[in-house]
């Protein structure tokens, strides 16, 4: 009889035990899904901001990548996220694993003399050394850099 009861004791704490670790787990996947669309955002405001460096310090490089290179290719864009509510609509983030997560949403990119345009699209954010990455050929996709183009620095220098 007391083994009985001791076994089912065990059995019903290993219960309670596993809601509770469910729970853990779900919060966990929760609580990276909004680190890493925090991170998103980041990334986009620091583009729309014009802090280029500071940007490719958040973006998965190619081997040979070169941060001249990147800074140079956004300069001869006309293309950048637009502001507040536009910038990032129906986002759904879903977690692969504590280190990676897929973000779908639509982002507004203002076009220089066209307005806003949206584009629905899928992005595998990394978490490397604490900070949310974006690969560096989403932004150039994105930016669709114009080396035709007068680049910004020299329309907006002060004469």
């Amino acid at each position: 009889m007391k083994y009985i009861l001791v076994a089912m004791l065990a059995l019903v704490t290993c219960l309670c035990s596993a809601g509770t670790w469910a729970d853990d787990s779900q919060r966990r996947q929760q609580q990276i899904t909004g680190e890493a669309q925090q991170g998103f955002e980041q990334i986009l405001d620091l583009w729309r901001q014009e802090q280029f460096d500071e940007l490719y310090d958040h973006l998965v490089t190619a081997p040979g990548s070169e941060r001249w290179y990147f800074v140079n290719q956004l300069n001869y864009s006309a293309r950048r996220p637009a502001c507040c509510w536009e910038k990032l609509q129906d986002v759904e983030v879903v977690y692969l694993d504590e280190a990676t997560v897929l973000l779908t949403a639509k982002l507004g990119i203002e076009v220089e003399g066209f307005g806003t345009r949206f584009v629905t699209r899928s992005f595998r954010l990394v978490r490397q050394t604490g900070v949310w990455r974006l690969p560096e050929a989403d932004i150039l996709s994105l930016a669709e850099p114009n080396m035709q183009r007068i680049p910004r620095e020299i329309l907006n220098r002060p004469y």
